[in-house]
């Protein structure tokens, strides 16, 4: 199953985030809330959190969920969700 996530960047830490059903941010890619169809939902609480300044730079990106296990599409949003490269 393919649908979208909301990811942003923590604005005190600058820490990648995702998220959540219950409208909090999580570091953890398998915490986020997963909207399959139509995002408007999700798009308004990502813009949302961005406007009260907890969160920057938020957008959706495309995942898979494999074995119960969200995956990022892009290689880019992968890497993003493993963590820093060396």
């Amino acid at each position: 199953m393919t649908g979208k996530v909301a990811t942003a960047n923590r604005l005190r830490e600058g820490d990648i985030v995702y998220l959540t059903k219950e409208g909090e941010w999580s570091p953890n890619l398998q915490d986020a809330w997963l909207v399959v169809g139509d995002d408007s939902e999700l798009t308004t609480s990502a813009s949302k959190a961005e406007q009260m300044r907890d969160v920057v730079a938020a957008y959706l990106i495309e995942v898979e969920c494999i074995d119960d296990k969200l995956c990022a599409l892009s290689q880019r949003e992968r890497i993003r969700a493993a963590g820093p490269t060396v």
